[in-house]
């Protein structure tokens, strides 16, 4: 499932994470890809998981936002640091996927 245990709308949580990154809320520490590019990346097939960790300005708690291609996306209170051990793999090239 996701945080809190909710099912996620991904459009919705990508919309609400993004006002938080523009408005300076939260500010990325680590992402495979641009929080825009997540989900045509997840569409293409093309890499198993995409992930964003995100840390808030407010609180400092780190935050993971994930797609699966296989599975439900996950936005979730993570340990600090923790981009720092995800088993980070290359991303194909954009012109494979992008719109």
């Amino acid at each position: 499932m996701s945080y809190g245990e909710r099912e996620l709308d991904i459009r919705i949580a990508e919309d609400r994470l993004a006002e938080r990154l523009d408005d300076g809320r939260m500010h990325i520490l680590r992402a495979d890809v641009p929080l825009r590019d997540m989900v045509p990346l997840a569409e293409s097939d093309l890499k198993y998981t995409i992930v964003l960790f995100a840390k808030c300005a407010a609180c400092g708690t780190t935050w993971f936002y994930g797609l699966c291609i296989r599975g439900r996306p996950a936005y979730k209170p993570v340990e600090a640091g923790a981009e720092e051990r995800w088993p980070w793999s290359s991303v194909p090239e954009r012109e494979r996927w992008a719109r």
